[in-house]
């Protein structure tokens, strides 16, 4: 599920050009979910935390 602005989803439905922050954050040629996943509490227990 994605949540979306309201000014993007303004932008969106009149057709203007708007950039995704997304396309910031992956480069191209890269998936959103091609890392390797380490959850908060495994990442805690190896580094120390509570």
């Amino acid at each position: 599920m994605f949540f979306v602005s309201e000014e993007f989803l303004r932008k969106y439905e009149q057709g203007e050009d708007f950039v995704q922050t997304i396309d910031e954050a992956v480069k191209p040629g890269e998936g959103l979910f091609d890392q390797d996943y380490q959850s908060k509490a495994d990442f805690k227990s190896a580094h120390g935390g509570d």
